[in-house]
């Protein structure tokens, strides 16, 4: 049907609408950015010196006109590159820019070097000894570049070894159809049709599957071989390449290889990578991704994340490639099912071994019946399955898996011999700083664990490394004497096991297992905190007595008048009352939990801050999607503004004075005008989207908000009287009204787009960038749609006994994330992280007692680690899809 030309309007200017309201991530103008200007300041030197170099390359006439610029140092990096590594593979060329180089020295053509002259007139012996010493010099130099010339021509032994349908040769002028069987010359271009593909098989084993509508070119140097793939789509099966890699490039990325199997998609968009074996380096816009089995990267946020074996659905080996992907996904699953993480531990021996002074004390649970039981239904599934067993020996092979593996053996091994926990103290040093460690643990067999240790060392010294200084120690009186005696003791006695760098220590330990009444340690509060945790279940424990560190730290410290006064400010602020620091991972009834406790000797200053967990009503302004949300109870809010001006007083006199001279001049009181009408719960926001202008959302609760308003328009005026002395025109009021509530909007007069609108609702102060904002905030409260009803919210909140936060800090930051994932842009280690990443998490705290208690959970559970990711399997996006 034939559209009239008003369609034709609305259609036009509908997609110019969209196009206006695209919005780039700010990394990919920040990169397009960078690259605009050194490209635009490296050809403007070019101009001004008479170079221009040209737009595309096409062939060897293109890069001899790159030669003037190149030599001048006006070419880019990249360019630079491009040119130095054609030259090496291309004779015309390299003796062009032999010439160019020659005439840039004043070397004409025809006229010889004085050197040259003065070797004329030597006598016979001399220029046999020069000719001798040049040709092995020659031979030496140039043996490289003949090695590369014998690459440069020829085929490569590149072989079309399958084609179906329209596959073809592509050169400037023709193109010629390819069977299979044919060879492939270097640099020559081959694509495959709609409804054709081809498997080329490369010199090096590898073997390269093209979909349709694909085209490449092989190329290869002293670096490896190059698939340079031009559009369209493969799936490589790398063979081992020893010391050289294989290389996949396209417009926007360079992947490189050593034996895995991987596919490339190259479009108009961008590139995506996904891998199905093995490990593949990704590089694009400076930007290094490292990819195992079921990772993906993008090189831009419009290029989706598909699960990788769908990415290879089209192949024909996909049956192969699918089944490994899901046999290791299955794997995964069948071992974090099986496998039962450690119990939690009510009672130890080791707490009263540790000595007197102990300040850090960390317990880990003994793993090696995890990883034993982990090992034993990988190594399962390994035998049982082929595909698995093949990975398994590709991953075995490259090296990667191989250490990894060797490692938890040892750890499985070692932890054979151990009991439930391995515990490790350190004291404080009279200059504050923590002491070298000592490792304890009970030993249920110790012939064993000195066999095993004794064949440690005999490796260790085998190798070649430092296994000379370790003692075993199995009579106390063998301890040296003296401290500072170099190496690692190790001490076993019966069930009992002590290790550490300093003798003291063990000698410590061995006095507190013979006379335990002796112990001080088993005597401090310290030690009291400790056991409440075995009293409670014990998991992975890290603890530390800040007080003790903290106040050596100080009684040590010797301050100038500066330092002291500062150090005086930390103080009132009452950072200095820490008390402990126990940090918990464990599991308990079926559920992971993990906190970490931060108690106070004394609870003034910003320990004092927190109110004890109460309702937050202004989390009902905030939408059920927004991206971060903080939010929290203060106990008084004039007590922070005291605080604070207390320390300020107290670090830097001068500026407090002239901060109440300021105050005094204006009119204004901090504490009484914007303090004092406030109440006690704060929220702030990300509640849309972040560009072109971020949605911030704050809700604040107000008990006075006349004179909260009156506080601020007198501050404005004042303000506008300061800038006008400065030539500035300062911030506008603007007051509208709906209904019976006004909203207030200030602009800025001085720049452009800068505003911020806020009203009064229910108590609240609501503020956003627009009022648009603001009036949708207050329809999440009337209509009861918010974040306290979302359910990604609700799946994070934790099982326990509280019905409030003191204080909690909410993320859903996968719309957010997923674009920086897609571009493999770094984040923290490992697949499982980047997911927790991308889903909705909850970190909050309890204030309670003498300190804090802060947590973390995701819409899965508190944070945990799974036996599948201890034992090394992937588990990346594809995987998991």
């Amino acid at each position: 049907m034939k559209q009239s030309k008003r369609e034709l309007n609305q259609l036009f200017e509908d997609s110019m609408g969209e196009i206006r309201q695209e919005r780039l991530d700010e990394p990919t103008v920040k990169s397009a950015t960078e690259r605009v200007w050194r490209r635009l300041s490296t050809e403007e030197a070019a101009t001004q010196a008479g170079l221009t170099p040209v737009e595309r390359i096409r062939g060897c006439d293109d890069f001899q006109t790159l030669i003037p610029a190149y030599l001048g140092g006006y070419l880019s990096s990249a360019r630079s590159m491009l040119l130095e590594d054609h030259t090496h593979e291309c004779i015309p060329c390299r003796k062009a820019l032999k010439e160019a180089r020659s005439a840039r020295r004043g070397e004409a053509p025809g006229i010889r070097p004085m050197a040259h002259r003065i070797a004329g007139r030597r006598t016979p012996v001399v220029r046999f000894a020069i000719a001798a010493v040049l040709a092995v010099g020659v031979g030496a130099f140039a043996w490289p570049w003949v090695q590369e010339f014998t690459r440069s021509v020829g085929t490569l032994n590149t072989i079309v070894q399958a084609a179906t349908g329209n596959v073809v040769r592509v050169s400037d002028n023709r193109t010629e159809a390819v069977t299979s069987g044919q060879k492939i010359s270097k640099g020559e271009r081959i694509r495959t049709a709609k409804n054709g593909s081809a498997i080329i098989k490369l010199a090096d084993g590898s073997t390269v599957e093209m979909r349709e509508r694909s085209e490449l070119s092989v190329s290869e140097n002293s670096q490896g071989m190059t698939i340079n793939l031009e559009r369209g789509q493969i799936v490589v099966e790398a063979a081992k390449q020893g010391e050289r890699h294989l290389y996949v490039a396209t417009n926007d990325s360079l992947v490189s290889v050593k034996g895995t199997i991987f596919s490339v998609n190259s479009g108009t968009k961008g590139s995506r990578v996904s891998v199905v074996e093995g490990e593949v380096h990704v590089d694009h816009s400076s930007i290094r991704s490292i990819l195992h089995a079921g990772d993906q990267v993008a090189t831009h946020v419009s290029i989706d994340r598909v699960p990788v074996k769908d990415e290879v659905g089209w192949s024909n080996n996909s049956p192969k490639y699918t089944k490994v992907l899901d046999d290791l996904a299955a794997l995964r699953k069948e071992i974090d099912a099986q496998v039962a993480r450690p119990g939690v531990r009510y009672s130890t021996r080791l707490l009263d071994l540790a000595p007197e002074n102990t300040a850090i004390y960390v317990a880990i649970p003994n793993v090696s019946q995890m990883l034993s039981e982990a090992n034993a239904i990988l190594e399962k599934r390994v035998q049982e399955n082929p595909e698995l067993r093949e990975w398994w020996a590709k991953e075995q092979g490259s090296g990667r898996k191989g250490g990894f593996h060797d490692v938890i053996e040892r750890v499985r091994e070692l932890g054979s011999y151990l009991g439930p926990e391995i515990v490790l103290c350190a004291e404080v040093g009279p200059t504050g700083e923590p002491s070298e460690p000592v490792v304890l643990a009970e030993v249920i067999n110790q012939a064993g664990l000195e066999t095993f240790v004794q064949g440690q060392l005999a490796t260790l010294r085998g190798e070649g490394k430092k296994g000379a200084n370790v003692h075993l120690v199995t009579d106390i009186a063998q301890l040296p004497a003296k401290a500072g005696v170099d190496g690692l003791f190790i001490w076993m006695n019966d069930d009992v096991l002590a290790a550490s760098p300093r003798s003291e220590a063990i000698a410590h330990v061995a006095g507190n297992l013979k006379t335990p009444a002796t112990s001080k340690f088993a005597v401090s509060p310290f030690r009291a905190q400790l056991a409440e945790l075995y009293r409670d279940g014990a998991g992975l424990v890290i603890a530390a007595d800040l007080q003790r560190l903290i106040s050596q730290t100080v009684v040590n410290k010797k301050s100038s008048a500066d330092e002291a006064q500062t150090m005086a400010a930390v103080e009132s602020l009452g950072l200095l009352n820490v008390k402990y620091f126990i940090a918990e991972l464990k599991e308990k009834d079926g559920r992971p939990s993990n906190r970490v406790s931060l108690s106070f000797t004394e609870r003034r200053g910003l320990a004092a801050w927190l109110a004890s967990p109460g309702p937050m009503g202004a989390l009902e302004f905030i939408s059920p999607d927004a991206t971060v949300v903080a939010s929290f109870v203060a106990d008084r809010p004039v007590s922070l503004i005291d605080d604070l001006l207390g320390a300020l007083k107290t670090a830097d006199p001068a500026a407090w004075q002239n901060l109440k001279d300021f105050e005094a001049q204006h009119g204004l009181d901090l504490r009484e005008d914007f303090a004092a009408p406030l109440g006690g719960e704060f929220a702030f926001a990300f509640d849309g989207p972040l560009l072109p202008v971020p949605a911030w959302k704050a809700v604040i609760e107000v008990n006075d908000q006349a004179r909260l308003q009156q506080s601020f328009e007198r501050t404005v005026a004042q303000l506008n009287e300061w800038v006008a002395s400065k030539g500035k025109k300062g911030l506008e009021w603007e007051h509208s009204e709906s209904g019976d509530r006004v909203f207030h909007t200030l602009k800025s007069l001085d720049a452009a787009g800068i505003e911020a609108c806020y009203t009064f609702a229910y108590g609240y102060l609501i503020a956003a960038p627009s009022r648009a904002l603001v009036e949708r905030a207050i329809q999440y409260h009337d209509s009861g749609v918010s974040l306290l009803q979302a359910a990604k919210f609700k799946a994070t909140l934790p099982e326990d006994k509280q019905a409030n936060f003191s204080a909690m800090f909410y993320y859903n930051l996968g719309p957010a994330v997923a674009p920086l994932v897609k571009q493999g842009i770094p984040v923290p280690k490992g697949p499982a992280s980047v997911l927790r990443l991308t889903k909705p998490t909850l970190a909050y705290i309890y204030s309670q007692g003498d300190g804090f208690t802060l947590s973390a959970n995701t819409e899965d559970g508190p944070i945990g680690l799974t036996p599948s990711m201890l034992v090394g399997l992937p588990g990346g996006f594809g995987l998991l899809k």
